[in-house]
């Protein structure tokens, strides 16, 4: 048994390094593939499945879906979409084991893998790193199935398989829960189907035994999206409710059209291989599983996603809606979420602006507002600070970023501090911004002209420093000159510095916010990422 256990979790482990190598080399890349080529519903299905097949996780997968629906950048239907073809793409696990697994000796091949993949780690450059991670997680990998091989053995005198044959519904029902509960305690259906292959191999378990696991096993990998799904965003709960909701529906139709299912997965089989191959058969039967979840979901899917919309309505603040904990973890993902959330938070800061300088004074609603965008600047800085961004395009998107959060954060607190009357004392400038914020709120949504905002938004601060600079001076210049009492000029001086700051602030922003647009635009176009020209 502890043979079993060292197996699957050496088994794990490689897959882990190997996932998170392939998403750090590609993540860039899968993350326009999936931006790119995912208009229609079939399209959708086609990237979700060539992206799993690449990183190897339809978990990975699924959490570059939901950031992408939380950025705005994929529709739910569309995600839908892809999280089927993410089903589909994580069966190929099943055929890398069927067709090489047993095939060769695992640790002869191996372990030249593991001794590659460290050395490249320790002495690699730091761009190179990950495939060292890479190789040694394909090597772990094999070694592990290598060692489950050796004790399966050894369990299946320990365990009676024989006491649950695949003939009686019972017996089924027992074998789809014990592969479920095999996925959810290894929260990895690839280790389960590695496990299962080679039982099969060794002999422990037969054919359809092995076939009901495996329905249960697809069941069992949606508790990793369920758990992820726990506090988590509305469109994270939608794509776990998807993720389940399919599995389920899929398992319920092929169990009672199993026998269907065996013919079929035996005609392909023998296709593909000369005579019935009995783990490359579970390889094939786990392909056809969500191949016919597939041609069954994907004609109704916009009314599935509209069913799933009612289940789970949108929640919670409209400005931190899109802020998700297991987005963070993949970090190009999770920058284009924040930049999106400080775009919100932004045009919502504008509109409160707005309604100060046309109200002159302070009133509720502008307070309600006020407090819902510092709760969001807060939940916007816990959630960037959980990003680890590696890649230098990254790195420096990120930082744009964060000194736009810094600048709202300020730009808010002004508001706080200074009484709304202090607008009376400069209406000139006042309205004169008041045009300039109208302007603004009407193209703040056009990312493509977040520029230009930026571009006039600095010309209006520079013309407000320039006011600041002579005012000021002839304030004081009348209150000796005895034309007003010390008390208003400063009264006056003090307005004047509070408008020049709020100005600035909100300038900074939307020119952290272009700076941003422009390095995603040049790193789209295949540019090299400058350092900072800005600073603040």
């Amino acid at each position: 048994m502890i043979n079993v256990l060292g197996g699957i979790g050496l088994f794990l482990l490689g897959m882990t390094m190997l996932t998170n190598g392939l998403k750090e080399l590609a993540g860039d890349a899968l993350k326009k593939w999936l931006n790119r080529f995912t208009g229609g519903t079939i399209s959708s299905v086609l990237s979700g499945t060539l992206m799993t097949m690449l990183v190897q996780s339809s978990t990975a997968t699924t959490l570059i879906t939901i950031g992408f629906v939380s950025a705005g950048l994929l529709t739910f239907v569309q995600s839908i979409g892809v999280i089927i073809g993410a089903n589909i793409g994580s069966t190929s696990t099943g055929w890398i084991i069927s067709l090489i697994g047993f095939k060769v000796n695992m640790q002869t091949m191996s372990l030249p893998f593991i001794a590659l993949g460290v050395f490249v780690q320790l002495l690699a450059p730091r761009d190179f790193k990950a495939a060292g991670g890479l190789f040694t997680g394909f090597g772990l990998l094999f070694l592990g199935i290598d060692v489950l091989q050796g004790g399966m053995a050894s369990v299946q005198d320990m365990i009676p398989f024989d006491s649950f044959q695949a003939d009686t519904m019972g017996g089924k029902v027992i074998l789809i829960v014990l592969g479920l509960i095999m996925t959810v305690i290894m929260q990895a259906s690839s280790a389960a189907i590695a496990a299962t292959l080679t039982a099969l191999y060794a002999g422990a378990i037969d054919f359809e035994q092995a076939a009901y696991l495996v329905i249960g096993q697809n069941i069992g990998t949606t508790a990793t999206a369920l758990f992820a799904a726990i506090g988590a965003s509305t469109a994270a709960k939608r794509t776990a409710m998807t993720h389940v909701l399919f599995n389920v529906a899929t398992a319920i139709i092929v169990t009672f059209g199993a026998t269907f299912m065996f013919k079929l997965t035996e005609y392909v089989t023998t296709t593909i291989h000369d005579g019935f191959d009995e783990t490359l058969g579970i390889a094939v039967f786990h392909t056809l599983f969500s191949v016919v979840g597939a041609i069954i979901f994907v004609p109704f899917a916009r009314p599935f996603a509209r069913m799933i919309e009612k289940i789970i309505p949108e929640k919670g603040s409209f400005l931190t809606r899109n802020l998700d904990d297991s987005v963070a973890k993949v970090p190009g993902v999770a920058v284009e979420v924040s930049f999106n959330t400080l775009q919100d938070i932004t045009k919502e800061l504008t509109t409160v602006i707005i309604m100060l300088i046309r109200s002159q004074k302070r009133t509720t609603e502008a307070d309600s507002k006020l407090n819902q965008i510092d709760e969001a600047i807060e939940k916007t800085r816990l959630f960037m600070d959980s990003i680890q961004s590696t890649s230098k395009k990254d790195r420096y998107k990120h930082i744009s970023l964060l000194h736009a959060l810094d600048h709202l954060y300020r730009l808010a607190k002004a508001l706080r501090e200074q009484h709304p009357n202090s607008l009376q004392l400069q209406p000139m400038l006042t309205k004169k911004w008041l045009t300039v914020l109208e302007e603004v709120l009407m193209i703040i949504d056009e990312d493509s002209r977040l520029p230009e905002i930026s571009m006039l938004l600095q010309e209006t601060s520079a013309e407000m420093a320039a006011e600041r600079r002579d005012k000021r001076n002839a304030y004081f210049e009348n209150s000796v000159g005895n034309m007003v009492e010390l008390e208003t000029a400063v009264s006056k001086v003090e307005a004047l510095l509070w408008i020049d700051r709020l100005v600035y602030h909100y300038w900074r922003t939307t020119a952290r916010l272009a700076e941003y647009q422009t390095a995603t635009k040049k790193s789209r176009h295949g540019e090299a990422t400058k350092d900072f020209a800005l600073t603040d």
